[in-house]
């Protein structure tokens, strides 16, 4: 089984990529959608971090207020940060681990893994291979705008925070460059396949 982590810069198409892989039946593990999950209340992490930060993280309902949880740890950015990523990503770990497990025991051929946050977390170490997506600056400011509904110096501000092109490139397995059209993009995925 292919265990294929998705990385690259925003606007890059990664989700563009992703969308090929699952239409040829690859199975998706989406962090993201696992990170809301972990924290539900009841959970272990739920109880770690509302013990941390407090009852004012949480809402009417019982359930962490991610927004709100997230604007304290990004206005300290520091030990606030840490304590968020050590808590949760040995769950997020953890599950992606189970699922890809369980897609294997499942007879699945390829896994993706969705991952923002794939190079920082030790969640690159579940991969087999690691598809690094490349698009030229000013198409990643296109789509960036055109997602976001920013303006072009908003996107081009995000991208000057996010790592240079070369950190996606050193870890990568290989490189897909969707710096044109679908069309191009569906061909630079079969030859990543075939290869």
């Amino acid at each position: 089984m292919r265990v294929i982590g998705i990385t690259g810069p925003s606007g890059s198409g990664k989700s563009a990529v992703s969308e090929i892989l699952l239409k040829k039946g690859a199975v998706n593990i989406d962090a993201d959608k696992i990170a809301h999950d972990i924290i539900l209340n009841g959970t272990e992490a739920y109880y770690k971090l509302v013990d941390y930060f407090g009852s004012k993280i949480v809402g009417d309902d019982g359930e962490i207020l991610r927004r709100k949880l997230g604007n304290i740890v990004f206005a300290d950015g520091g030990e606030k940060l840490k304590f968020l990523n050590d808590t949760t990503h040995k769950y997020i770990f953890d599950e992606m681990e189970r699922q890809i497990k369980e897609a294997e025991k499942n007879g699945a051929s390829i896994v993706i893994i969705d991952a923002p946050l794939l190079i920082e977390g030790k969640f690159i170490t579940l991969a087999k291979e690691i598809w690094a997506v490349h698009a030229d600056k000013n198409v990643q400011v296109k789509r960036i705008m055109q997602r976001d509904g920013i303006t072009q110096k908003e996107a081009e501000n995000r991208l000057s925070r996010q790592k240079p092109w070369s950190t996606y490139a050193g870890f990568a397995t290989k490189i897909i460059d969707n710096s044109t059209d679908l069309n191009n993009l569906e061909k630079e995925v079969e030859r990543a396949l075939e290869s």
